[in-house]
């Protein structure tokens, strides 16, 4: 605390910054705070710091697939926003202590086109089947629209493959991923893209089996 007196300020009263005003006894008094005041985390702040941190890690883990996914409702957001903004309060399993990335609830992808209609993922000898109706009769769904389906691996690979939905009532796409288990597979996802890449559609977690499980 400091104490002042000058007649050029006169009475000083209220607050400027980090200081404190006020007159008693015709001094000017001047206290000062702390910029800047630690204190101590709760564990609901500490959630949320752990939350934040795992999805940038999931966002960065799969390297640059997911800013496809989010292309609508930009207003001045990147994806990387988007995706965060998608999943903190839905891509967990808050049972532990701590948060843990929950794979089948993580969205890759939102939009407005309708999500794909997969039917299965099967690990055959030359990769990952992917089995989907073209639901050619739903508004918004196009023959031209792309779809998109990638895996991430345990050892952080990503396996990618790309077509146009087409115009037969079902269709597969295969990702190339020979002589490989699926134990090595953390999570696998499907999403839609329009043709001019403006819209796209909520992803779709696929569970995945081997050819001897069918």
């Amino acid at each position: 605390m400091s104490i002042a007196q000058n007649p050029l300020l006169g009475p000083m009263r209220k607050s400027m910054g980090n200081f404190t005003t006020m007159s008693y006894n015709g001094r000017n008094i001047v206290r000062s705070k702390a910029f800047f005041v630690k204190r101590k985390k709760t564990d609901a702040q500490k959630n949320q710091i752990q939350k934040m941190t795992l999805l940038a890690g999931v966002y960065r883990s799969f390297g640059g697939i997911t800013d496809a996914g989010f292309v609508e409702n930009r207003k001045g957001k990147s994806p990387y926003n988007l995706f965060i903004s998608a999943n903190f309060n839905s891509a967990f399993d808050c049972t532990g202590e701590a948060p843990v990335v929950s794979y089948p609830m993580v969205l890759v992808s939102k939009g407005t086109l309708p999500k794909v209609s997969v039917s299965g993922g099967v690990l055959e000898s030359e990769g990952i089947r992917i089995s989907y109706a073209s639901d050619l009769s739903l508004p918004y769904v196009s023959g031209s629209d792309q779809l998109i389906a990638f895996i991430r691996t345990t050892k952080g690979e990503l396996r990618r493959a790309v077509q146009i939905r087409g115009t037969e009532k079902v269709g597969s796409m295969l990702i190339p991923f020979p002589g490989r288990t699926i134990e090595e597979v953390v999570c696998c996802y499907v999403f839609a893209l329009s043709a001019d890449g403006k819209k796209s559609s909520k992803s779709v977690y696929v569970p995945l089996k081997s050819i001897e499980e069918l």
